[in-house]
């Protein structure tokens, strides 16, 4: 039977890249807001068939108001400023989270932390960290929740990983304010769980392994051990207690649950018929 979140943390001493080890205890992260777009529904129909009796020029489902316009050019923008904002910080926060890794005592954070058998949760896995990544802790995958700008100069591209036996996943989620998508949690847990599988380690992370990278951790979680969304963010925060997910973040790790939910329900309520 696996071993639940809470596994001891890395192992200690290597003369590559040592930022990381222990855990501290910190209450649950708390949250703050962020982005979603809801899907567009499909028309409506009048004809048997489903097809529209309308004419194609008159559709309903576009609102062209210049109200409806300026939203929209507002977010926009605000999208826009909160990418480049996330471009200028990205440098003084990255070394203020290095900074962190090497000052000792209380105040000192860990590079990475391990969350369960499988998966790991740190910052950005610098170059120098790739052989006690893959040598000691067996990682054979990376979800990079990180824009790529972010890992251009610091970082083992994909062909780079590949050359040292590791397969990249990259789910590109803007900085500071961005919120993943709930296709993207789906698409990391499920290659989580490929690696999971095989017995082998993935790394998950983003910049400071805070935020965005967090949120696709508790949804792993949520699917590996049946969790609810605070359950799932409590077990990081025990381990890595400086994590933060926002609000956006939980809302959508509500939809990934209550999507897992149903589809466990579904699938019951399948097998029952069969039987």
């Amino acid at each position: 039977m696996a071993q639940g979140p809470g596994a001891p943390g890395s192992p200690a001493g290597h003369p590559e890249a040592r930022p990381e080890v222990s855990a501290s205890r910190a209450p649950t992260p708390t949250a703050s807001p962020s982005q979603e777009a809801a899907d567009d529904a499909p028309p409506s129909s009048s004809s048997p068939w489903g097809l529209s009796s309308r004419p194609p020029t008159a559709s309903p489902a576009v609102d062209r108001s210049p109200s409806c316009q300026a939203v929209r050019g507002g977010m926009a923008a605000g999208t826009l400023l909160e990418a480049g904002l996330a471009r200028v910080l990205f440098y003084p926060t990255l070394l203020y989270t290095v900074f962190r890794g090497k000052v000792p005592g209380r105040a000192h954070r860990d590079w990475y932390h391990r969350i369960d058998p499988t998966v790991l949760l740190g910052a950005l896995p610098l170059r120098s960290m790739t052989r006690r990544l893959v040598q000691d802790e067996n990682v054979r995958g990376v979800i990079t929740m990180n824009e790529e700008y972010e890992t251009r100069f610091l970082c083992n591209s994909s062909k780079e990983w590949k050359n040292v036996g590791v397969e990249q996943l990259r789910l590109s989620t803007i900085d500071m304010t961005g919120v993943p998508t709930l296709a993207n949690l789906q698409k990391g847990v499920q290659f989580a769980l490929k690696y999971r599988s095989l017995g082998q380690c993935v790394y998950v992370h983003c910049k400071a392994g805070r935020s965005r990278s967090a949120t696709m951790v508790a949804a792993y979680l949520i699917q590996v051990y049946n969790w609810s969304p605070e359950e799932a963010i409590r077990a990081i925060s025990k381990i890595r207690s400086h994590i933060h997910i926002r609000s956006g973040q939980l809302e959508v790790l509500k939809e990934f649950h209550r999507d897992m939910t149903a589809g466990a329900a579904n699938k019951e309520t399948y097998h029952t018929s069969q039987t």
